[in-house]
């Protein structure tokens, strides 16, 4: 077993997450590229398990040891799980800082909605909101030609999604954090 396979399978095994080992671990896909907060490229690599009960998934080893609890990834490509892991490390960066609020982050969020009920034709209401020091990200629901979108936005930067897209299976943000980090703009 590879060291970032077994490092895997070492996470699996934590009582907090499932308290067992994978009966199965292989890299699937391994990379040299940038990560938050780390200045020179890092070694980051996929890896397809399965648990004894036949869950399977993928997970990350690299700059973070992390998996998401979804077994069917099939239609994400590699790319896109890179930006899913990149917004979830910042969103668990953000929201576990000593800076943030989760009180003022719902006060911030109700005063964005009030805009957006103002601003935005359509507008039906805010589904993720993440605030830290000045900076808002957050994605919401508007109807337009009967059909329901899904805005993600830092209020500079904005993405629309069909209600049907697969990034909504996971929290939104996830994607759209990963892609502005990705892309630079973050």
């Amino acid at each position: 077993m590879k060291k970032s396979e077994q490092e895997l399978a070492n996470w699996l095994a934590h009582p907090l997450e499932f308290g067992e080992p994978p009966l199965e671990v292989n890299e699937i896909h391994q990379e040299e590229t940038s990560w938050l907060l780390i200045d020179e490229q890092v070694s980051l690599s996929f890896h397809r398990y399965i648990m004894k009960d036949g869950f399977s998934s993928v997970g990350m080893t690299g700059p973070i040891t992390w998996s998401f609890l979804g077994d069917d990834l099939s239609d994400f490509s590699m790319e896109d799980l890179k930006r899913l892991y990149a917004g979830w490390h910042i969103s668990f960066m953000a929201i576990n800082s000593a800076n943030y609020s989760k009180e003022e982050n719902d006060k911030k969020q109700q005063a964005t909605a009030e805009i957006l009920t103002r601003t935005v034709d359509g507008f039906s209401t805010i589904i993720e909101y993440l605030s830290f020091g000045e900076l808002a990200f957050y994605a919401y629901e508007y109807i337009r030609d009967n059909h329901k979108f899904v805005v993600a936005t830092d209020r500079e930067n904005q993405s629309e999604f069909g209600v049907d897209s697969k990034y909504l299976r996971f929290p939104l943000l996830y994607y759209f954090l990963g892609s502005l980090f990705f892309e630079g703009k973050l």
